[in-house]
C-alpha cells in the first residue's frame, strides 16, 4: 500500500490555489500584484476575494467564512491566536505582508476549537544567502518594511515594522459630522530562525500592534478616546525524522483595549482584555497525525469605572479564567488509485470560570474519489466545539466588541457541518474549476442586544444584554481559475444563506449575510510591469429599519420593524493596480505602484442612520464611505 500511496501523491498533485479544497496555501509574493487601498495591499482583504468568504464592506473588519460569524474563525500567526486582527474599519489587518511568506486558509477549523474556518499567517522562515535582505514600501497612508539579517551560517533575524501617518496627511478629511476624528496605527514583528541540525528548526516570533482614536464633539458635549493593542510571543521547535515530523510550541497572546468617555458631566473609562497562553504539539507519522493542546484563558468583559456623574463600576462583570485541553488523532490513506479516506477524532475537556467541566468529542470524516482527467470529488462532514464567544455592537474594528467564555453566560458553541466539493484541473493544469456545496448547523449562539451606551449604565449586566440563538448556513461556491501564463486570475460566484433563530422562534438573516456574490480577479505580468484588478458585486447586507420614529422630550423614540428585515443596496466595487519596475532581477527589485480603490466611484451604502436635515427635520437615511474614489501611489524596494 505504501507504493500505491507514493504513486498517487505524485500523479494527483493539485496546483490550484483557489479551489474547494479543505486547505489552501497562498504565496504572499503574489499579493503585491493585486489592488490595495492607497497603495497598500493586505492579506485579509485578499481572503475576502475567495468565494467561500463573504465580502466585507469598508466598515466591517470581520472575516465571514461560509456564513459564520468572524469570531468562529481562528486567525493566527503560525498557530498563535490573534484576537482583534484588524485595524480600524478592517481597511488594514494587523499583518504586515512584508513579514510573512505564506498564508494558510481553510474552511473548517474544528480541530483547532473553532466552528468556522481559519487563516494562519506563516512568517518567512528563509535564511538569506547574502548578509542582509530587505523589503520596503512607502504609500500614502503608511510606510512598512522588513529587514532580514543573517546571524550565522544557519540562522537569521527578521524585523518588520509599519506605521501610519493618516493624521499628518488626511486630518482635514477625517471628520465625523464636521467634528475632528484622529486615528493612527502601527505594528512590529520580530522573528528568529535557527537550524542547529539538518533535521531541526527552532523559530521564535514576537508581535505587537497598537491603535489610537480620538473624537470630540463640542456641540454634543461628547469626548471619546480609545486605544487598543495586540501582543504575542511564541517559541517553536520542529524536528523531521525519516517518516515523521514533530512540532512543539509554547505561546502567549493578549488583546487589550480601553475607552475613555466623557459625556456632559459624566466621565469614566471602560477596560477589557482577552489573554491566551498555552502549549501545542503535533506529530505526523506515516498515515497518522496526532495533536495535543493545553490552553489558559483570561478574559475581562467591558467593566465601566466611575470618574464622575452616575457611571459606576459593575462588579458583577469580573475577569474570567478557564482551562481548555484538546487531543486529536487523524488517519488518512489511499485505499486505491482513486479512493482516499481521512478520519479524525478530537476530544476535549473545558473547565469553565465557574469550575464546571465540559467533556467534548468532535469526529470528522473526508472521503475523496479521483476520476483522473474527469476531476476529483470529496465529501467531508464532522462536528466542532468552541468555548470562547465574541459579541458587541458592531465589527467595525473599534474596540466595541469583546470576548467572554462559555459558562454562566452560555454553554459551549456547537456545530455540525458537511460539504461536497468537486475539483478539476485541465489544459495541463493551466486552468482549474471548483464547485462546493456546504451546510452548517450552529447551536448555542449568543448575541448582544444592547447599545454602546449600555456599556456605561450602572445597572447594566452582561447577562441581561445577551440572547441565545441557533442558526444554519448553506450555499454553493463556484470558481474558475486560470493559474498559468501572463494573464492569471479567477472568476467566482456564491449563493448562500446565513440564518439565525432565537428562543421565540423568530428567524432572521445574520448581519453579514450576502445572498449572492460575484468576484473577478485578474493580473497581467510583463518583464518591466504588471497590472491587476478586482471586481466585486454582491447583494446588500441586512439591517433593522424603523417603522416609525418621533421626538419625545428631545429624545428619539423608534419603533422598529422585523429584525434584519431590510437590506442595503447591492455592493459593487472595482479596484485597479499597476506596478512599474525600474529594476527587477535576482539582487534588486524596486519600482512604483499606482492603485485606484473604487474606480467606479460608486456610492456604496454601508448602513442607515438618523440624519438632521437643513430644515431641522429628521430622516433615516443611508450612510456611505466618506472617500468614494481613492487613488494611491507608492514606492517599493526589495533586495
Amino acid at each position: 500500500m505504501r507504493s500505491i500511496d507514493s504513486t498517487v501523491v505524485a500523479a494527483r498533485k493539485r496546483t490550484s490555489i483557489i479551489s474547494a479544497k479543505a486547505e489552501t496555501k497562498v504565496d504572499m509574493a503574489g499579493l503585491a500584484k493585486l489592488p490595495g487601498i492607497l497603495g497598500s495591499s493586505d492579506p485579509l482583504r485578499f481572503i475576502r476575494l475567495l468565494p467561500s468568504v463573504q465580502t466585507g464592506s469598508e466598515i466591517d473588519a470581520g472575516i465571514h467564512i461560509q456564513g459564520c460569524d468572524h469570531s468562529h474563525n481562528l486567525i493566527s500567526i503560525d498557530g498563535t491566536p490573534i484576537y482583534g486582527a484588524s485595524h480600524l474599519l478592517g481597511i488594514f489587518s494587523v499583518f504586515n505582508p512584508a513579514h510573512f511568506g505564506t498564508l494558510n486558509y481553510g474552511t473548517t477549523a474544528g480541530s483547532f476549537g473553532r466552528l468556522g474556518g481559519y487563516v494562519d499567517m506563516i512568517p518567512d522562515r528563509s535564511i538569506p544567502s547574502q548578509p542582509a535582505a530587505g523589503d520596503f514600501s512607502l504609500g500614502l497612508v503608511a510606510a512598512q518594511g522588513n529587514f532580514k539579517l543573517r546571524t550565522g551560517e544557519n540562522s537569521a533575524l527578521s524585523i518588520s515594522a509599519r506605521r501610519s501617518f493618516l493624521n499628518e496627511l488626511y486630518k482635514s478629511y477625517l471628520t465625523v459630522d464636521e467634528d475632528p476624528f484622529l486615528y493612527g496605527f502601527g505594528d512590529v514583528n520580530l522573528g528568529w530562525t535557527w537550524a542547529p541540525t539538518a533535521k531541526d528548526r527552532i523559530y521564535a516570533d514576537a508581535f505587537y500592534s497598537t491603535d489610537a482614536a480620538d473624537y470630540t464633539s463640542v456641540e454634543n458635549h461628547l469626548g471619546v478616546k480609545m486605544g487598543w493593542s495586540n501582543a504575542s510571543a511564541a517559541l517553536h521547535w520542529q524536528h523531521r525524522g525519516a517518516e515523521s515530523t514533530l512540532k512543539q510550541s509554547i505561546f502567549a497572546t493578549r488583546y487589550s483595549a480601553r475607552a475613555d468617555i466623557s459625556y456632559s458631566l459624566e466621565s469614566g473609562f471602560i477596560p477589557y482584555h482577552t489573554s491566551n497562553a498555552g502549549y501545542k504539539a503535533s506529530l505526523q507519522w506515516q498515515d497518522f497525525d496526532f495533536g495535543a493542546d493545553l490552553l489558559y484563558y483570561d478574559v475581562l468583559a467591558p467593566n465601566p469605572v466611575h470618574e464622575g456623574g452616575s457611571m459606576t463600576s459593575n462588579s458583577a462583570e469580573e475577569a474570567q479564567q478557564a482551562l481548555e485541553s484538546r487531543i486529536r488523532a487523524a488517519w488518512s490513506r489511499y485505499l486505491s488509485l482513486s479512493w482516499k479516506l481521512k478520519a479524525e477524532l478530537a476530544g476535549g475537556w473545558y473547565l469553565s470560570p465557574e469550575k464546571a467541566s465540559f467533556w467534548q468529542l468532535d469526529p470528522s470524516l473526508a472521503i475523496s474519489y479521483d476520476m483522473f482527467r474527469a476531476g476529483q470529488l470529496e465529501l467531508r462532514a464532522g462536528s466542532a466545539t468552541q468555548n470562547i464567544f465574541l459579541t458587541g455592537v458592531s465589527s467595525m474594528g473599534f474596540p466595541i466588541e469583546f470576548n467572554f467564555l462559555a459558562g454562566k453566560y452560555g454553554a459551549p458553541q456547537r456545530s455540525l457541518w458537511a460539504s461536497l466539493a468537486y475539483n478539476l484541473d485541465f489544459r495541463q493544469e493551466a486552468w482549474a474549476f471548483s464547485a462546493e456545496l456546504y451546510w452548517r448547523r450552529l447551536r448555542n449562539q449568543v448575541e448582544y442586544t444592547g447599545t454602546l451606551m449600555d456599556y456605561l449604565r450602572a445597572d447594566s449586566s452582561l447577562a441581561g444584554m445577551l440572547t441565545t440563538a441557533e442558526g444554519w448556513n448553506y450555499g454553493i461556491n463556484l470558481i474558475l481559475h486560470k493559474q498559468a501564463g501572463k494573464l492569471t486570475g479567477w472568476l467566482s460566484g456564491s449563493l448562500g444563506r446565513s440564518l439565525r433563530r432565537d428562543e421565540t422562534g423568530s428567524i432572521w438573516p445574520s448581519n453579514f449575510e450576502r445572498l449572492f456574490e460575484l468576484n473577478a480577479v485578474a493580473t497581467w505580468a510583463e518583464r518591466r510591469w504588471d497590472a491587476g484588478g478586482t471586481f466585486t458585486a454582491a447583494s446588500g447586507t441586512p439591517f433593522t429599519a424603523p417603522k416609525s420614529f418621533y421626538l419625545l422630550d428631545s429624545r428619539m423614540i423608534c419603533l422598529y420593524g422585523p429584525r434584519n428585515g431590510a437590506r442595503l443596496a447591492p455592493y459593487i466595487r472595482l479596484d485597479l493596480n499597476f506596478n512599474w519596475y525600474f529594476r527587477k532581477d535576482a539582487t534588486l527589485t524596486h519600482g512604483i505602484n499606482f492603485s485606484l480603490y473604487n474606480a467606479l466611484a460608486r456610492n456604496n451604502e454601508l448602513s442607515y442612520r438618523f440624519d438632521t436635515r437643513e430644515d431641522g427635520s429628521f430622516a433615516y437615511a443611508p450612510f456611505s464611505f466618506a472617500l468614494k474614489l481613492m487613488p494611491g501611489i507608492g514606492w517599493f524596494c526589495k533586495f
